[in-house]
């Protein structure tokens, strides 16, 4: 299980570095859209803003979004293996009042992740269609987007409440 978790850790950071310091990556993308976030690092959108910010990207922007959505596509496998695997460790670990949090790591995560699938996939729709507009696709993205983050939240949370019933044990 050790190198499962040391794997897809180094995997995790390894796509985010990637993402955060490359050229091409986000910087990039919010260089070209004025500042503003990309949508998929945004809590919600509505389909007047993800217009908006497509328009500011143009169509080497979109086809660099395209590009990084299809990479995303292996770090959510990533962070909910780590994640979810913590979570396997600290349930085996705990016992009663504390199990509960390593079940939302596991919960968590994984539903970060299917989240984050659901969410990459509208948005590929999205740009497959663009420049026609697709509302209730944006909406659906939107969604998947918020429902990520909410439960990366509360994955993290879940981490911390296991640390610190580790350090208690």
């Amino acid at each position: 299980m050790t190198a499962v978790l040391w794997v897809s850790g180094m995997l995790c950071l390894s796509i985010l570095l990637g993402f955060w310091l490359t050229p091409w990556g986000i910087r990039d993308l919010k260089r070209s859209a004025g500042g503003a976030p990309q949508l998929d690092l945004r809590l919600s959108y509505t389909p007047d803003e993800a217009a908006r910010l497509l328009d500011l990207y143009g169509p080497a922007g979109i086809a660099r979004f395209r590009a990084m959505l299809w990479a995303d596509m292996i770090l959510p496998a990533a962070y909910a293996t780590f994640f979810a695997g913590i979570g396997l460790m600290a349930a085996r670990d705990f016992d009663g009042a504390w199990r509960w949090a390593a079940a939302a790591l596991v919960i968590g995560a994984i539903g970060a992740a299917l989240c984050d699938y659901a969410e990459n996939f509208a948005l590929l729709e999205v740009l497959d269609r663009w420049p026609e507009r697709a509302p209730s696709k944006v909406r659906r993205a939107s969604r998947f987007t918020t429902a990520k983050f909410l439960l990366s939240v509360g994955s993290v949370l879940a981490l911390a409440i296991c640390a610190i019933a580790w350090r208690l044990k």
